[in-house]
């Protein structure tokens, strides 16, 4: 299932209703649905906030492969922004000796089990892969 938004943040009410199609779709249940709405709304407002220049709609792919859900957000005619290589969160740190921002990806970290990016032609891609239970047959 895949879909483009605006990207604006407002966008985001939008995609919640997208992710709800395709989670009652794919027979999922509500913390599928927790994780793949927190994954999405975090890699969606981090690519609208850090590619100000943007000019296209931002592409939401969801997938269920097997024991994998797979969700792919694309970003058109971007500089690149390569999430893989953003440092982690020390949480071990009280707040005040922590840097501004991360937490999101942090979390992502925490619910993915791969996250992958790939830049080609000035689109940036990021998928995130997540293992799920099986599919009732």
């Amino acid at each position: 299932m895949e879909r483009s938004f605006p990207r604006r943040t407002d966008s985001l009410e939008e995609i919640a209703r997208f992710v709800e199609s395709f989670v009652n779709g794919a027979d999922l249940g509500d913390q599928e649905s927790f994780d793949l709405n927190l994954i999405i709304e975090e890699l969606f407002t981090n690519m609208v906030k850090y590619s100000p220049e943007g000019r296209h709609d931002i592409s939401v792919r969801l997938d269920r492969e097997g024991d994998a859900l797979l969700v792919c957000l694309t970003d058109f005619d971007v500089e690149p922004f390569d999430i893989t290589k953003a440092p982690p969160v020390d949480t071990s740190q009280p707040l005040a000796k922590r840097r501004i921002g991360g937490l999101g990806l942090h979390f992502i970290r925490q619910i993915a089990d791969r996250i992958t990016y790939d830049y080609e032609n000035r689109n940036s891609r990021i998928t995130v892969t997540k293992s799920v239970g099986p599919a009732d047959v």
